[in-house]
């Protein structure tokens, strides 16, 4: 969805890996002419999850550095380096990996609440440490329903349905985090965000009446076994359908590029009143006429 978004901005590609950089790559996102991507497969909020090395920690220190090298470009002008990271957009999509991880482990209900002060605490310092470095504009994906993805589906005994206690689960968090985030903005002055609800896309696409554009809602385009979520597309012996654009899951737990383009245009510029966004949607929080402070 980063991707698509990224569209919408007017990026003509998506904004290179940071770690793909080179000397000569990096000259034009040095003059802040450009985006970079920090994002890592698997990463998590918590530096535990999956073992990842590049978690959420990791990735705001890679944007620490980003900043001074731009600072040393510009010649020690921190003041204009400030001025351009104030007008940009800073997109965080996290924590869905943390929750598939946790419920891995079959957790008891008097654990649920530590994990959510456990990424909360987490979120919140990495917002503020990118707002020490002059981040000022967030736009915040959350956790999407995960009780509805194929891998998930594929071990609950009723997974004609979404798996309820998962949804629970990812939704209490999404609630804690909008909270947490309007907290920080009553806060942080000049800070303004927006909440993109990947868990009200999934529920809307998956939901009665029909999902929309969508023939399969359940399934995995790719993969194998029980809904497809059984095994990953990139394991021997697996398969793919043949319209992908009319699934809403590609593989196990990942969306298709046609439900990232439509979740995007939503998150982008639906109206609120959809609960698409909360409390403005991405195009609003880009415009210099609203106000610094939103409420929730």
């Amino acid at each position: 969805m980063a991707d698509s978004i990224s569209k919408l901005l007017g990026f003509n590609m998506s904004p290179p890996a940071f770690l793909s950089l080179t000397p000569e790559t990096s000259v034009e996102i040095l003059k802040g002419l450009g985006g970079v991507n920090y994002a890592s497969g698997g990463s998590g909020i918590l530096d535990t999850t999956n073992n990842a090395d590049l978690p959420l920690s990791k990735q705001v220190e890679f944007f620490a550095a980003t900043k001074a090298n731009m600072t040393e470009k510009s010649g020690g002008n921190s003041t204009n380096i400030d001025a351009l990271l104030s007008k940009s957009l800073f997109l965080i999509s996290d924590g869905g990996n943390d929750m598939l991880a946790f419920w891995g482990n079959s957790p008891s209900s008097d654990k649920v609440q530590p994990f959510y002060d456990d990424l909360l605490s987490n979120y919140t310092k990495y917002v503020k440490r990118l707002y020490r470095l002059g981040a000022r504009r967030f736009g915040v994906i959350n956790v999407p329903a995960i009780g509805c993805v194929p891998v998930v589906r594929a071990k609950s005994l009723i997974g004609e349905i979404c798996e309820p206690f998962v949804n629970k689960l990812a939704d209490g968090f999404n609630i804690a985090l909008g909270d947490a985030m309007a907290n920080l903005n009553a806060s942080l002055p000049g800070m303004r965000y927006s909440v993109g609800s990947s868990y009200n896309l999934v529920t809307n696409f998956t939901g009665p009446p029909a999902a929309p554009g969508f023939d399969d809602v359940k399934s995995a385009c790719c993969g194998g076994g029980k809904f497809n979520g059984e095994t990953f597309c990139s394991l021997p012996n697996t398969t793919h359908c043949d319209h992908r654009d009319d699934h809403l899951f590609w593989d196990g737990v990942h969306c298709t590029q046609a439900a990232s383009n439509k979740g995007a245009e939503a998150i982008f510029a639906a109206p609120v009143e959809l609960n698409f966004t909360a409390p403005i949607n991405f195009k609003q929080l880009l415009l210099d006429d609203q106000p610094t402070n939103v409420s929730r």
